[in-house]
């Protein structure tokens, strides 16, 4: 059985473990000026009336602030600086970026590197409906759809979220490069193809990700706390992922964190998994070199705490529609702390895989290079 094996990786293959402390990076003397954009509820003033450029003109919700970015068009960094209460906000799709530049969510009163504000996190609330908490993502990443705009084809989108807490939403976080582009061809059947330069280069620190899934905002299907999808190249560290369940048939389709199609070179640190219907950690399609290291895991779903997982040729012809993929390689999962399944009845397994093998990868069309597997792991307890 895989959670029985420990396959340690010899030499320095692999990315080295990103460091865990939220530091800041270093300045640039030839950065434009930082723009912020002030976010109040609306007891301190919040209204999506306001400019939201300057803290006594706060807006209320992230949907305007995109709109006050568009505007305002910044040539450098951007900070959204949001007050502590509480936010009902729709479901969110975003597509502003500032190429070669960072857009930051974190509270008004933070400053990176010093750890979580004594005032607490800004919380974000789904809306609802009758009382019911309403389907969808608390924000959706994608790329902008016109042609012309620089980052229509994906690049470093640089997105950064510090010490906010979600809740209540069908999913929480999706970084989406696929998304309005093609991303299968025309062969029968058809197979995955990598359909832009992804939405790369994010960072989701400190974050606290509570009650998701259709279990608590019914009506579409609950697949992750946070997507990654053609996305690589971002930091996921030292976030709660507390009760991400489903209910029903779909309770095995929602992860903590779900990495696939394309998505590589991501680092997931110091993170907590408790109470997920399915595998905290699901990675799927040609995502490689992604680290899964000192989290901790407790009470989720699966047969797993970690899931490598592909539709080969055999699963296309069980599930007619679905195109083909092949297997992501040179994964590690090393020291973490792996608790109980589920219901809480026995001990979680480390790992698994479907199908299974470490070095097959996927057939006619699908390679591991010469000396890689699939999944490297150690030191988990």
């Amino acid at each position: 059985m895989p959670g029985l094996l420990a396959l340690v990786l010899a030499g320095t293959v692999g990315a080295t473990l990103a460091a865990r402390a939220d530091a800041a990076p270093a300045a640039s003397a030839a950065d434009a000026a930082t723009t912020n954009v002030y976010l109040a509820p609306s007891a301190a003033g919040g209204s999506d009336s306001n400019t939201g450029l300057s803290s006594s003109s706060p807006i209320l919700t992230l949907a305007r602030a995109q709109q006050v970015l568009q505007q305002a068009a910044p040539a450098g960094d951007v900070q959204v600086l949001i007050d502590q209460g509480t936010y009902v906000e729709a479901p969110l799709k975003w597509t502003f970026y500032v190429p070669g530049h960072t857009i930051t969510f974190m509270p008004v009163n933070y400053t990176i590197g010093n750890g979580r504000p004594a005032a607490g996190d800004p919380v974000f609330e789904d809306t609802t409906t009758s009382g019911t908490h309403t389907a969808g993502w608390w924000f959706q990443a994608q790329l902008p759809a016109a042609a012309s705009d620089p980052m229509h084809d994906g690049g470093t989108t640089g997105l950064r979220f510090y010490y906010l807490q979600v809740e209540d939403y069908t999913n929480g976080i999706s970084l989406d490069g696929q998304t309005g582009h093609t991303y299968q061809d025309t062969e029968s059947p058809p197979m995955y193809i990598d359909p832009s330069a992804g939405v790369n280069g994010n960072t989701v620190f400190g974050m606290t990700l509570t009650d998701i899934g259709d279990l608590y905002a019914p009506g579409q299907t609950g697949y992750g706390a946070i997507l990654l999808t053609d996305s690589s190249s971002n930091r996921i560290a030292n976030n709660t992922f507390d009760h991400v369940e489903n209910s029903g048939s779909d309770v095995g389709l929602i992860h903590g964190i779900y990495i696939t199609h394309f998505s590589s070179s991501n680092s997931v640190t110091g993170n907590k998994f408790n109470v997920i219907s399915s595998y905290a950690v699901k990675v799927r399609d040609r995502s490689n070199f992604n680290d899964v290291e000192d989290n901790t895991f407790d009470a989720t779903g699966g047969t797993s705490a970690y899931r490598d997982e592909f539709c080969d040729l055999t699963c296309v012809d069980a599930n007619p529609g679905t195109p083909r993929q092949c297997a992501s390689y040179d994964n590690r999962f090393f020291d973490n702390t792996i608790g109980t399944v589920f219901d809480g009845t026995a001990q979680q397994a480390v790992w698994s895989m479907d199908p299974d093998g470490l070095t097959y990868a996927g057939g006619t069309g699908c390679s591991i290079p010469s000396s890689y597997q699939r999944l490297y792991t150690g030191g988990n307890t």
